[in-house]
């Protein structure tokens, strides 16, 4: 046998996997997501569009409740009894490796808002116009009125008020229903100029969660945090001109991440409730095929339509307030049984998820919301005037059945140590890339993969990855130089064969 035959067997460990948990390890099987929850229209519209996309039926489900509960927005908000109400805000996660149909899907109900949006523009150039036409009257008269100060202070007299029309009003917003991108000065505008609420969306989430505060001042975070429970919020620090006030600052989130960018930006540091908020939608990935079926959206962009044309409450002053839908007898008393059993304390639940226990029955109320006016976009007929008890079961089965094991799948990959979570990272990174080697330094400097920057934590990640024999140092290099290791490791052929 050659010298490098003996090294070669020295180094050769047992390459035998029968163990794969580390792609999986803290997580969770998913869940399957209960169309029948969304009726029998909604629940053919989301198959037919997740077929077309490729993509699980939950990835548009999801999107399409975060959607609706915008659309409802602070026109309509729910009360389980006196003294507790919740608004229509709903905060969607679509969790997934990409490639995995999260986009498409959310293009399904994107794609009627921005029908929507388009409907709601097509007066904007003729009032831009307008107001441009006003503003110049409000500058002349304005002129005319410091011409009749000058003259009456150089006269000694008193000065003339300022006639009203001689302000210039501010210019109109563009009619919106959906943003994606916006510094927070920006959004305090847009939220004041829309009452009634928008929907917040983005492909990969990470940006808007990695990103709070990169405009400067602080308190980005906290009004992202208000915008979950559509309270009054008012920004001071806006240059130049008079605090912005918004009487509900209304903001329903969907958008996509991936699931180690997930645990980098949401499920680490300090527990201030953002992670809470969400409700979490990551199923197993589907085999793209191609679609049998042909979607007509006339029905759907015809109930969208009538969500948008829900309208606030209005006081004698002009204030406008969210009206409220209050549950039936039997629906409360349905809801208080899902709150007993789901008691943070009941459910032995801790750190993270024990946050995220605790608003589940908020989140179902606000389902329950969902859900009613979903089917009664639907349906038509008179408007709904109360909560029925099969709706909140409908939303407490979601919640129970699919949201909450979705959220522990999602916090299992937070409560792993970190080594464990650092080499469950690269091991999903190895598969999706279909890598037969791999190099220490490679990973720390070219694979961006969250929390892997520093060369111990490679070294460490990498060390457990040896122990499940997932990978071995590459054999014509092991054990090259006494006391060091090799930085180099192929990758064994049956973990290559895994899926996500």
């Amino acid at each position: 046998m050659t010298k490098l035959g003996a090294i070669e067997t020295e180094y050769q460990p047992n390459w035998d996997l029968t163990d794969l948990t580390v792609l999986t390890a803290g997580r969770y099987k998913a869940p399957a997501f209960p169309l029948e929850a969304l009726g029998e229209f909604w629940a053919g519209w989301v198959s037919a569009h997740a077929e077309i996309a490729s993509a699980p039926v939950d990835y548009v489900g999801c999107s399409l409740l975060a959607a609706i509960g915008s659309l409802i927005g602070n026109a309509r908000n729910v009360s389980p009894w006196p003294g507790w109400t919740e608004p229509s805000v709903i905060w969607i996660n679509l969790v997934g490796n990409p490639s995995s149909g999260k986009s498409p899907a959310l293009d399904a109900p994107l794609a009627l808002m921005r029908k929507l949006e388009g409907e709601l523009g097509v007066d904007h150039p003729e009032t831009i116009r307008q107001w441009e036409a006003q503003r110049e009257a409000a500058k002349a008269k304005r002129g005319v009125w410091e011409t009749e100060v000058k003259t009456a202070v150089d006269n000694g007299s008193s000065p003339p008020d300022m006639p009203a029309d001689a302000d210039c009003p501010d210019k109109p917003v563009m009619p919106r229903l959906c943003l994606s991108d916006t510094t927070p000065e920006a959004l305090g505008r847009l939220m004041a100029a829309h009452p009634k609420g928008l929907l917040f969306y983005r492909d990969e989430l990470s940006g808007l969660l990695g990103g709070f505060d990169r405009y400067g001042g602080g308190g980005e975070r906290a009004m992202w945090l208000e915008a979950f429970q559509a309270r009054p919020y008012t920004i001071d620090r806006v240059k130049h001109g008079e605090p912005i006030r918004i009487p509900n600052l209304s903001l329903s989130i969907v958008g996509g991440i991936q699931p180690d960018k997930l645990t980098a930006t949401l499920l680490t540091g300090d527990d201030d409730g953002m992670a809470a908020r969400f409700l979490y939608c990551w199923p197993e990935p589907v085999r793209p095929t191609r679609p049998n079926c042909v979607v007509n959206d006339d029905a759907a962009l015809r109930a969208f339509r009538a969500l948008m044309n829900l309208r606030m409450g209005e006081d004698e002053d002009g204030n406008f307030f969210p009206v409220t839908v209050r549950f039936a007898d039997d629906a409360a008393a349905l809801l208080q049984e899902f709150r007993e059993s789901n008691h943070p304390e009941g459910q032995a639940a801790a750190g993270l998820y024990a946050g995220h226990v605790g608003k589940l029955p908020g989140l179902v109320a606000r389902l329950s919301l969902v859900l009613t006016y979903l089917r009664w976009a639907v349906e038509g007929g008179a408007e709904p005037d109360s909560i029925s008890k099969g709706t909140v079961g409908y939303a407490a089965h979601l919640v129970d059945a699919y949201f909450k094991p979705m959220s522990r799948r999602a916090f299992g990959d937070a409560a792993l140590p970190e080594v464990d979570r650092h080499a469950a990272s690269i091991a999903r990174y190895i598969v999706r890339k279909k890598l037969t080697d791999i190099n220490a330094s490679t990973i720390r400097r070219n694979w961006k993969l969250p929390g892997l920057r520093e060369a111990r934590k490679v070294e460490a990640a990498l060390k457990v990855l040896e122990e499940t024999n997932s990978i071995r140092p590459t054999p014509s290099r092991a054990g090259t130089t006494p006391g060091r290791r090799t930085s180099d490791y192929e990758v064994n052929p049956q973990l290559l064969e895994a899926t996500l």
